[in-house]
């Protein structure tokens, strides 16, 4: 009877890692792009009592809500995993090509996020609360923009990612 050697694990390196969150992260990403779509057509008078794919308004701004509670571990993640990045972006240390935009991109979502807590568990029913939405609806207008950018921006690199992995390295 013979012992067989126990195989080292394969480590994934950092590239795969982040490859397959990003793919993970994708569809939730468009998910609540969509239902924001979707809940920005009621907030701009649209009939909340009408149906968009068979659902209210008031049925996609609670979609639009749970998506987004969803998203939030997934940047807080995202961000986790890119920790020496965002120390070096503060201290500005950073230099490339995307480091401003990134900067930009992460202040907007900060602010996007900032006011729809705001108006949806502080100031509920008050006019601030309106206000509010309108800013967190601009802002997140904004944010489908830089969000598309940054898809642009990393469109090689997840290409040639993409084309390793289907060759299986």
């Amino acid at each position: 009877m013979t012992k067989k050697m126990a195989q080292p694990e394969k480590k994934i390196s950092k590239a795969t890692r982040n490859y397959v969150f990003n793919l993970f992260s994708f569809l939730p990403f468009l998910f609540l792009l969509s239902t924001g779509i979707i809940v920005l057509r009621y907030h701009s008078g649209f009939d909340e009592k009408l149906p968009t794919l068979r659902l209210n308004g008031h049925q996609w701004l609670t979609i639009h809500q749970i998506t987004a509670l969803v998203i939030i571990p997934i940047i807080i993640t995202h961000l986790m995993m890119h920790i020496n990045w965002l120390k070096q972006l503060f201290t500005f240390k950073l230099k490339g090509n995307n480091s401003g935009m990134n900067l930009t991109q992460l202040i907007v979502f900060l602010m996007c996020a900032l006011t729809a807590l705001l108006a949806w568990w502080t100031f509920d029913g008050t006019k601030l609360a309106e206000v509010l939405r309108e800013v967190h609806s601009k802002l997140g207008l904004l944010l489908i923009v830089f969000w598309g950018i940054h898809l642009y921006n990393y469109s090689r690199w997840l290409l040639n990612m993409t084309r390793k992995k289907l060759r299986g390295k």
